[in-house]
């Protein structure tokens, strides 16, 4: 598939079938996370992966983001620390955020290509996860991506025209 109908492709879906995800597909996911571009190569991020119904539940419980019944979560967290050491305040305040966004983009897409639906959740209680999960003290949860096999797709919203996005083009 061509990357713009890939990416055109893509949905934030967030109900899904009690199918598992194989771990051959979730190592593929972890890769494309890996060869996500990171600011001033930072790489700043670990993944905790939850497949077990018990660890979902309690994350759920702490996450109005998550809706019906992911199979998988990927938890992307952040080491604060590290990204400081390496690139400052910017670093830490900034691009730690980015290079999970951009990972967790990565791992929407090619789950998309897997035929895995896909969600990307910011809204949860990080200081509960963060204790759900036992992190060490270095580490911050910062992104979720939920993961099923989709129970249906849903129909992608309106999307703006390059003529109103683009304010300004010098040539």
């Amino acid at each position: 598939m061509e990357l713009l109908e890939l990416i055109k492709k893509r949905r934030s879906v967030r109900y899904y079938t009690d199918a598992e995800i194989e771990e051959d597909k979730l190592k593929k996911l972890v890769e494309a996370a890996i060869w996500a571009p990171s600011g001033h190569r930072i790489y700043a991020f670990d993944i905790v992966i939850l497949q077990r119904k018990e660890d979902i539940r309690r994350i759920k419980a702490i996450s109005p983001g998550i809706h019906g019944n992911p199979q998988v979560l990927i938890i992307l967290c952040v080491d604060r620390q590290k990204a400081f050491d390496k690139a400052g305040e910017d670093g830490r305040d900034v691009l730690t955020i980015m290079d999970a966004a951009i990972a967790a983009q990565n791992i929407c897409l090619v789950a998309t290509e897997m035929g895995v639906g896909s969600c990307m959740i910011r809204h949860f209680d990080r200081v509960a996860a963060k204790g759900l999960l036992d992190l060490p003290e270095n580490l911050i949860p910062e992104l979720f991506v939920s993961l099923g096999y989709p129970r249906s797709i849903p129909e992608p919203p309106p999307r703006r025209v390059i003529e109103e996005v683009v304010i300004f083009w010098k040539r």
